[in-house]
């Protein structure tokens, strides 16, 4: 693998030439500025062979060891920057650009979401870390809460809908316990099917 690809540094580039910023500011404005450096930013990282150095998946799991056991490969730092890491992806793996150009997705060879990515680019404030995804998961809908005034709740894998909780009449006084209910619905439905569901790690294979 090449370790020839990794995000450009905004930060040490404001730091050696801060009279291009300055430039820059005075055509694009301040916010136009820091618009071009996020969205430039993201296309950066996501070309890169790099993942930011700042991984985690909650609880006293070891987000390096789940990724490590689906094939990725750290490759060491990228030198003179601390938010990124070398890394060699599984084959069909890819980093995925969102609408937002702060966050990125990890996607696998069948196309579900592994780790949700972060990378804020702007020089004054910049920042990057990986939240590791569990395959199944839960989304209350609000649509169908304003809509038809009922609460349910979806299960995904993958970020599909695979199961949908009965829907709970919601109560204008006491609409959080519909929530609260249909969420509470999904867990046990979870629970039942898929015991190890909060673990980023189970299930994938």
């Amino acid at each position: 693998m090449r370790k020839t690809l990794s995000p450009d540094n905004t930060f040490l580039k404001a730091r050696m030439n801060p009279s291009d910023i300055l430039a820059e500011a005075l055509i694009f404005g301040a916010s136009g500025l820091i618009e071009r450096q996020e969205e430039h930013g993201q296309r950066s990282f996501v070309g890169s062979d790099t993942l930011p150095t700042n991984i985690s998946c909650g609880g006293s799991c070891s987000a390096k060891v789940i990724l490590e056991a689906a094939g990725v490969k750290f490759l060491g730092p990228v030198e003179g920057d601390n938010l990124f890491q070398y890394v060699e992806l599984p084959h069909g793996w890819e980093k995925v650009a969102t609408d937002h150009s702060m966050w990125s997705k990890l996607v696998d060879d069948k196309g579900r979401e592994r780790a949700s990515i972060f990378y804020k680019a702007a020089f004054y404030d910049r920042d990057a870390h990986v939240s590791l995804c569990c395959r199944f998961g839960m989304m209350f809908d609000y649509n169908r809460f304003s809509e038809e005034g009922v609460g349910v709740t979806n299960i995904t894998d993958g970020g599909k809908v695979i199961h949908t909780t009965d829907p709970i009449p919601a109560n204008s006084k006491k609409n959080y316990e519909a929530h609260d209910e249909s969420d509470k619905a999904a867990i046990e439905w979870l629970d039942k099917n898929h015991p190890d569901w909060r673990n980023p790690g189970a299930y994938w294979e």
